[in-house]
């Protein structure tokens, strides 16, 4: 399976929020001793499956994140330097950084070994009581560890976690996670959502999964909304289309910010049906291996972040079969007649309100518009036969502005990953797409 490609880092800009259970009088002492204080993978060649390979009370936490943000911010802005000139040390920013990391440390090397491993890891991820900057530094420490190798991932000792705090790029970035962690919207859905001009996919490899949730929210909203039920302990319950349901606990603040992007102008929604993806994964291969997967041994970007396919993806949401159709080769048999063959073809998908995905070429040695990346996932979100043109989703969200004409060198304008391409032109840059046909695929009510 390819590797998987990822949308480009975005940087939030909000303050350091400490866990105030266990760790906020490390910071009352800090501030009473007077401190002067944030890939491009490939396919293997594009196939009609191309893949990649790719609720608490949080009101009590606003205090602690104000006095936080109240040290570390006085210290950014008194501390602040021309852009060309290195910021100084700041012994005492860097001491209360160090405390942090070494407190986490102790408390999550459960074993006693005197190094975090990725089970050690796992657990505090996936403990809905590690909150604020204790999450962010979970999540950037398990994406820190380092694979050897023979394949085995290396843990990580107090010394490596100490050096870590003292580095003010990763005080900056789990400044930025902790905040940015503040500011989601706990909702499962707020007024407007599903919404793709809020639809980001995160720093995980699955734009197969979220291409295709992206195209069916656009197509189904209502269906979206009614799939996703909270239970009582916090959780959901999910019901796909083909009658599976699945369920899944309460998102923690870790994973809340490993999948897709949230903020406070859209509710969680997207993130359930991740965590419910990556259930449905588990399950898969627990049957596959005969073997029970425990919760420490991965968490849910573990299943979903590394590619898979998308066909799978559009029959669990809409309940039917898939059919592939080679755009590449109709064309190329007949340019003529394969053009006007996709043209009926779309044109009667788009009317039935048909699910549809394409992937571009992992080939980089072919050429592509600009703002269309190799060996990543797209969803087709229409067509308009009098126009002959195709609407594509990107699930980045991204925007471009083509620098000329519009066409398959300067790329199309994009607005939240949408984007309309010719007809004649779509063909050329993808060489065909999977579709969902009117055939019930199998049935299954249980998870």
């Amino acid at each position: 399976m390819g590797s998987s490609v990822f949308p480009p880092a975005k940087t939030a800009k909000f303050p350091l929020n400490p866990d105030q259970k266990n760790h906020s009088s490390i910071f009352t002492s800090f501030f009473a001793q007077g401190s002067n204080h944030d890939s491009d993978p490939t396919l293997r060649g594009l196939s009609l499956d191309p893949f990649e390979g790719g609720l608490y009370d949080f009101t009590m936490r606003k205090l602690p994140l104000l006095f936080f943000a109240i040290i570390l911010g006085a210290s950014m802005l008194c501390q602040a330097k021309p852009k060309n000139k290195p910021q100084p040390d700041n012994p005492q920013k860097d001491a209360g950084f160090r405390q942090l990391f070494t407190s986490l440390f102790t408390e999550w090397d459960s074993n006693g070994d005197g190094v975090l491993d990725m089970k050690e890891l796992n657990a505090a991820i996936e403990n809905p009581d590690v909150h604020g900057s204790d999450a962010a530094i979970a999540v950037y420490l398990h994406r820190h560890l380092q694979v050897d190798k023979e394949g085995q991932v290396n843990g990580l000792s107090l010394a490596d976690v100490q050096a870590l705090a003292a580095s003010p790029d990763v005080q900056k970035i789990i400044t930025s996670r902790a905040w940015h962690i503040e500011a989601i919207n706990h909702s499962l859905f707020v007024p407007g959502d599903p919404n793709l001009a809020t639809f980001h996919q995160g720093g995980i490899g699955d734009c197969y999964l979220l291409a295709v949730i992206g195209t069916y929210a656009f197509q189904h909203p209502e269906m979206v909304r009614e799939m996703i039920q909270v239970q009582t302990n916090g959780g959901f319950e999910i019901e796909f289309g083909t009658g599976r349901t699945v369920e899944v606990g309460p998102l923690t603040d870790s994973e809340l910010i490993m999948g897709a992007s949230e903020g406070r102008d859209h509710g969680v929604w997207l993130s359930v049906l991740e965590k419910a993806y990556a259930q449905i994964d588990l399950e898969n291969k627990e049957r596959k291996t005969g073997q029970a997967i425990e919760a420490e041994d991965a968490v849910d970007t573990d299943f979903i972040g590394h590619g898979g396919y998308y066909s799978p993806v559009i029959v669990l949401l809409s309940g039917h079969k898939v059919q592939g159709a080679p755009l590449g080769r109709w064309v190329k048999q007949d340019p003529q007649g394969g053009l006007e063959k996709a043209h009926e073809l779309m044109a009667k998908l788009s009317v039935e309100h048909r699910l549809m995905a394409t992937g571009s070429s992992g080939d980089k040695t072919k050429k592509l518009p600009k703002g269309i990346v190799h060996g990543h996932i797209y969803g087709v979100l229409g067509y308009n036969p009098v126009t002959r043109m195709v609407t594509v989703f990107n699930p980045w969200g991204n925007q471009v502005k083509p620098k000329g004409p519009p066409g398959l060198v300067n790329g199309y304008p994009t607005e939240h990953g949408i984007f309309e391409v010719p007809l004649d032109e779509f063909v050329q840059i993808f060489a065909g797409f999977t579709y969902e046909t009117d055939k019930p695929a199998a049935q299954k009510v249980a998870g």
